[in-house]
């Protein structure tokens, strides 16, 4: 028996987070946190019933179909609090549906109910009665489960066919026609049809064949809805994976378009160059895994910085990295932006210092240089014809040189940041910390640059 369970527990393997096994988590949470709901509104809807039942018909009619109700109400109240929060009872929600199929067909097919006292019972095949059996797979697909649609409708299905098999049972019931002969046949054919006792088996099966219809279509629908949301994960879950390796806002320009940036334009923007002061030693000192391990925590402490301040990481190089502001769209407080961001650079490494003198680590310093101007960005490596699989957007011209002399510059000044008095006349408001080192010739400029420093 242990066996027999678990192979009714097992279900087919999802990997753990795929788009698939995503969507299953999320479901499955939906449905724990839907469970109770559905049952207080089901309860809500058969007290509902009952009044409708006392305000049309009278006391006495919603007086005899009181203990109906009440019963859908305990089966679904019974079957919450059998597997709420039970990862083992899954099969509880089918249970629930074949006793709502039950008890549906006992309502509207069970001698006496639905028509006069004085009828013959299988004319309660010839009304309506039978499309309130549909609710149970439309709810069903309300699940996104194929499996409990078909469920439902295959109850819906046993169950009519059980109420028609005792209909055609009872005494005086009439399943065949007279055979057509003579002309006054179609007219016996007609008395014989219209007989209150006439049972027409043909119906009886089209009304099963159309539920299992419906159930495959709602089937259908429900697998379809589920592999949309496995589709919409995905493309969630590929969106995630590349904004690790290009900038955020990135991700969200590139996904608003339907080919590359657009052709090579021209504007201002502010360029930062920021890059481990020592680490050569540092590397040279430990192993490969060690250096490895340290440009991880540089470059993730400097990126989640950027990244914070609206920038775009245009490259990790080596050690250091390339942030702009301003890029790939131009903004207002690009320079204001790029300055923050500079100062919650140096502050993320003098807290990472001090964590590493606690452990015993060698020390790390940073270089941080900042620029503002005009820069040249657009797409290359997709050649003339543009047909090219990848594409890289690109920032180049003076602004991005004398950013990176700057940060070089760091050392022969031992300054941990140096902005440029371009990006200082560009800040609307100037901080009070700023201070000017006065005028630096940078290699392979002809004239100097008035440097500033943040400390």
């Amino acid at each position: 028996m242990a066996g027999q369970r678990a192979w009714l527990r097992w279900r087919p393997p999802t990997a753990p987070g795929s788009s698939a096994a995503i969507v299953k988590a999320v479901l499955e949470s939906h449905e724990e946190r839907n469970f109770r709901r559905l049952t207080i509104a089901r309860t809500l809807v058969f007290i509902a019933v009952f009044v409708w039942l006392w305000l049309n018909y009278g006391w006495w009619v919603a007086a005899e179909n009181a203990l109906i109700l009440v019963a859908f109400i305990a089966n679904g109240l019974v079957a919450y609090r059998l597997s709420a929060g039970r990862e083992d009872r899954r099969w509880v929600p089918y249970v629930v549906v074949m006793v709502d199929a039950l008890l549906l067909g006992f309502t509207l097919v069970a001698p006496g109910r639905t028509y006069p006292d004085d009828w013959p019972w299988p004319t309660v095949l010839r009304q309506p009665s039978f499309l309130y059996f549909l609710l149970l797979p439309a709810i069903a697909a309300l699940s996104f489960r194929p499996i409990m649609v078909l469920w439902s409708s295959f109850c819906v299905g046993l169950v009519w066919s059980l109420g028609t098999f005792l209909i055609v049972r009872s005494e005086g019931a009439v399943t065949t026609l007279p055979e057509p002969g003579d002309p006054a046949a179609s007219t016996s054919q007609l008395m014989t049809y219209l007989d209150p006792y006439y049972v027409h088996l043909d119906d009886a099966v089209v009304r099963i064949f159309l539920t299992a219809l419906i159930g495959a279509l709602l089937a259908y629908a429900a697998y379809r809805a589920r592999q949309l949301m496995i589709e919409q994960a995905e493309v969630a879950r590929q969106r995630a994976n590349l904004a690790r390796y290009v900038a955020p806002n990135m991700v969200e320009a590139l996904a608003a378009v339907d080919r590359p940036m657009g052709a090579v334009r021209t504007h201002d923007a502010a360029v930062l160059f920021a890059d481990i002061k020592g680490f050569t030693a540092i590397a040279e000192a430990g192993s490969p895994a060690e250096a490895m391990q340290l440009l991880r925590a540089f470059h993730g402490r400097m990126a989640t910085c950027v990244f914070s301040h609206g920038g775009t990481l245009d490259k990790f190089i080596g050690d250091g990295l390339m942030a702009t502001f301003g890029t790939p769209e131009p903004r207002a407080d690009a320079a204001e932006r790029a300055f923050a961001c500079g100062l919650a650079m140096v502050r993320a490494i003098e807290e990472w210092q001090a964590s590493r003198a606690v452990a015993g680590e060698p020390a790390v310093g940073v270089g941080i240089g900042i620029h503002y101007g005009p820069v040249t960005m657009g797409d290359i490596g997709g050649g003339e014809d543009g047909l090219a699989q990848r594409f890289e957007f690109a920032v180049i011209g003076d602004t991005v040189n004398v950013a990176s002399r700057l940060e070089r510059l760091t050392r022969e000044l031992d300054q941990p940041m140096l902005i440029s008095d371009t990006l200082v006349q560009a800040i609307a408001e100037r901080p009070a910390t700023l201070r000017p080192l006065g005028s630096h010739h940078l290699d392979g400029r002809s004239g100097p640059i008035t440097v500033w420093t943040a400390r």
